[in-house]
């Protein structure tokens, strides 16, 4: 969900591999060189852990130092070393209260809980949700401000940016919280956009209560010519915003609204008859509109890439004169997933629905069948889309890797006029990955064209899976480092 900002040390070196003629058949299967003790987590316990996306920070001074920071959700933010190991943990601000008696924690116990300001019930607390990396950011006012790189975290929960200063002298405790004290929420409002088909709110918008978690979701940094930005999603709206990095004189951070794009999410389609339908991806809650979470900023050519989970791919072409309020439409959708525009039924089930696509679409009581072909659908995603990231750029060329929760593979793009689909790959023991992160620096000589992290949500699970203080065991989660030339060698038969 992020891009590498700094010289791209081996970009010519990933460019040139991308020219091998002969693609791989069915999809070959890679290992990682490294992977961290897994997070197990349990069903609503305070600040429980669960490894959603990593960011790796590189020092540009000194390419040798690297860490991986990492969102662990309730459990906020978790800082890697180079070789995997844990070094530092931070709980969200707001956090509730953690006893000795509850599911472990990596910061371990909080005695006083602190709901987010805006919470009605008292019962919502941060929830760090993505993380990207910002690199020498004015801290200060003058023009003899000191710079620094910055960890930027959405907190889901609360609804907001934190900031985090990395200071490369400090090995034990490098993250330090520099957000302003006074930072507004994201999204204090919501546009609804029910489906014709599962109608549940009125179209149009509304005031966003943060109890309901319609708040900032995914997250990436944009530095350009442009200044020091952040793209953020709404969680469960079809709304992004882009935001410019503010620096207060006290050497905090905060951040103010420049631009807001508004998706369409309810499609106008032509079947292979030639005649039209209406269609919308299914939901499983209908007062939700369809998910976007991964997005990446590409410096080099002012491209915005967007993942709706059960849609696709999406590119919006910035430019300097772009109004406030941008809507954007199936134009710009590059790659839908396979199920794009394609027939379902949505079953009644416990006041959700069933969804599922193709096979039969036979109506029953309550069911809902929604009308499609497979005109639109793409070729290469399964649904769902999460994680974007960069792997090397330059004026009318990306590279761009995007991961398939559907079927836990990992997807090679080139991007130019044309969208190119190289191929893609699997990591062994890695299902149901949220973020990816790239970045063109080996983390040692098992990383020759540079190092991949990737979140895994199919960890081992611990030896003992019964519940701890009343609380069920709910899965476990890591992150893997990967070599990308290895990534390459399996797409690409040398």
């Amino acid at each position: 969900m992020k891009t590498w900002i700094a010289p791209a040390l081996l970009a010519p070196a990933v460019l040139a591999a991308v020219s091998l003629p002969a693609l791989a058949g069915d999809l070959p299967v890679i290992t990682a060189h490294i992977t961290t003790a897994p997070l197990h987590n349990y069903d609503d316990a305070p600040a429980t852990p669960d490894g959603d996306d990593p960011a790796i920070w590189v020092n540009r001074v000194n390419p040798r130092q690297a860490l991986v920071i990492a969102t662990a959700k309730d459990a906020g933010l978790l800082v890697y070393s180079k070789t995997g190991v844990l070094i530092q943990a931070i709980l969200p601000p707001n956090a509730p209260q953690i006893g000795e008696a509850d599911p472990a924690t990596p910061a371990g116990l909080n005695p006083v809980a602190h709901a987010c300001p805006e919470s009605l019930e008292g019962e919502t607390f941060g929830r760090f949700n993505n993380v990207d990396i910002a690199y020498g950011v004015k801290l200060g006012t003058g023009s003899r401000a000191p710079r620094a790189d910055v960890a930027v975290v959405s907190d889901r929960g609360c609804d907001r940016i934190r900031f985090y200063k990395i200071d490369p002298l400090n090995a034990t405790a490098p993250l330090t919280d520099i957000t302003a004290t006074d930072t507004p929420r994201v999204f204090p409002t919501r546009y609804n956009q029910p489906s014709p088909l599962q109608p549940d709110a009125q179209p149009g918008w509304d005031e966003n209560p943060v109890d309901d978690q319609n708040s900032v979701y995914g997250l990436t940094v944009g530095q350009g010519r442009a200044g020091d930005q952040i793209f953020v999603t709404q969680r469960e709206r079809g709304t992004i915003k882009q935001l410019s990095i503010v620096s207060r004189a006290d050497g905090t951070l905060t951040y103010a609204p420049l631009r807001r794009f508004q998706f369409n999410t309810n499609f106008e389609l032509t079947g292979n008859d030639g005649s039209h339908y209406g269609w919308t991806p299914c939901r499983e809650e209908a007062g939700e509109d369809p998910q976007s979470e991964g997005l990446v900023f590409d410096a080099a050519n002012n491209d915005l890439y967007v993942a709706f989970e059960t849609i696709g791919l999406y590119r919006i072409k910035l430019h300097d004169k772009m109004p406030t309020q941008v809507n954007v439409g199936f134009e710009q959708l590059i790659e839908p997933v396979k199920t794009f525009g394609t027939a379902y039924t949505a079953t009644p089930d416990d006041g959700e629905f069933e969804c599922e696509y193709g096979g039969e679409t036979v109506a029953g009581a309550g069911v809902i069948v929604a009308p499609g072909s497979d005109l639109h659908a793409g070729q290469n995603i399964e649904a769902d889309l999460e994680g974007l990231s960069i792997i090397s750029s330059r004026p009318g060329f990306t590279l761009l890797l995007a991961s398939s929760q559907g079927d836990n593979s990992f997807h090679l793009y080139g991007m130019q006029r044309n969208l190119t689909h190289y191929g893609a790959f699997l990591i062994d023991g890695v299902e149901e990955t949220d973020g990816v992160h790239f970045v063109p620096v080996p983390f040692s000589r098992d990383y020759p064209l540079g190092t991949l992290v990737v979140q895994n949500g199919a960890a081992p699970e611990p030896a003992d899976t019964g519940a701890i203080n009343g609380y069920e065991y709910d899965g476990s989660t890591q992150f893997k480092y990967v070599s990308f030339a290895e990534a390459l060698k399996a797409v690409f038969k040398p």
